[in-house]
């Protein structure tokens, strides 16, 4: 059997350039790894020597006693030291966090004087609104009772109110505010019905008799009823109307919204105009100069719009309005109808 010897490996250059250039990497980390531990080893070692070290205290007493003898290692000493530095700064910390707590808890006392004062005038400022509403609940129940509800309109017995205050832990404050919740919302009710009845009086004013004939308040020369008659002295008449002397050309207004059923020439009465109201009521004014534009049988006017001027015509003696009401066809006395709506 032949014998064949084992050729021999040849190897670029680039191969065992690369190889060299990993063992030297290798052995740079193997060398640091070394230097790394030395140094360590050096440090602990060095610590070591250190913290063996003792620190002797010595105790001489004055009396001729034995001296004492106290030896404490460096590593003893340090963990002392640590101790003493964080109980330094622990106590630093805490220090400056009981004089922060001081300054809030100082704060939220005055906070809460404050807001106790504020308690307190808030308590004072209800318990007057209580006082002053009082009052005012007295003047609207009389105005209720005197458009005919003699029933107390503050009577709570007959009345289901939910009461969220209804425990004993609430406030007398509480107790009194929804009190005068309840009490608002009553009055408030109330008040709208005597705004409903004003309004409906002020339209009841504006249908009947209750306007004052002239921009101004005149003399009354002669009243309603029995007089001696100012043309025929020897003779006596019932006077329908009132009579107010005033300046000619004064302007005439009507004493309330209406129709006119009358106007021209009437006899006695001169130029006159009568108008009819609502109710049965009609006006009538006499004696005047003229008759104001737009006004003849027919046209509609309203309270206090101009119908006419004052004069002297017809049975006259002198510058005055004739004003005359009447409820059907009989007359009535004017003057309680000139009071209500005064210039």
């Amino acid at each position: 059997m032949a014998n064949f010897s084992k050729r021999p490996i040849f190897k670029s250059k680039a191969e065992i350039y690369k190889k060299s250039k990993w063992q030297k990497f290798k052995e740079y980390i193997s060398l640091l790894f070394s230097n790394i531990k030395r140094w360590f080893a050096k440090v602990f070692y060095r610590i070591n020597e250190k913290g063996s070290q003792r620190l002797t205290i010595m105790v001489v007493p004055h009396t001729e006693k034995r001296i004492i003898n106290i030896q404490i290692s460096n590593y003893i000493m340090f963990f002392f030291m640590v101790i003493l530095t964080v109980t330094v700064i622990t106590s630093i910390i805490a220090i400056a966090n009981n004089q922060q707590t001081h300054k809030q808890y100082v704060f939220l006392k005055q906070e809460e004087e404050l807001k106790r004062q504020q308690i307190e005038d808030f308590k004072k400022k209800i318990e007057s609104f209580d006082k002053r509403f009082t009052s005012l609940k007295v003047d609207v129940n009389n105005i209720i009772r005197s458009v005919g509800k003699d029933k107390n309109i503050y009577d709570y017995n007959n009345i289901e109110v939910l009461n969220e205050y209804s425990n004993n832990t609430a406030t007398s404050e509480a107790k009194i505010l929804n009190k005068l919740k309840l009490d608002l919302e009553i009055t408030k009710d109330n008040i709208i019905r005597i705004g409903n009845c004003i309004e409906e009086w002020k339209n009841l004013l504006n249908s009947i008799p209750s306007k004052y004939p002239l921009p101004f308040k005149a003399q009354i020369s002669s009243r309603y009823g029995w007089r001696v008659d100012p043309v025929y002295k020897w003779k006596m008449e019932h006077h329908p109307g009132l009579d107010l002397c005033i300046l000619p050309g004064t302007s005439v207004l009507a004493a309330a919204d209406g129709e006119v059923s009358l106007a021209g020439w009437h006899g006695g009465y001169g130029f006159m105009v009568e108008i009819k109201h609502k109710y049965g009521f009609s006006t009538r004014y006499a004696h005047m100069m003229d008759f104001a534009p737009g006004i003849a049988v027919g046209a509609k006017v309203r309270q206090g719009q101009v119908i006419g001027y004052v004069g002297t015509t017809g049975k006259s003696t002198g510058y005055h309005l004739h004003f005359e009401v009447r409820i059907g066809d009989k007359t009535v006395d004017p003057m309680p109808f000139t009071s209500m709506m005064l210039p």
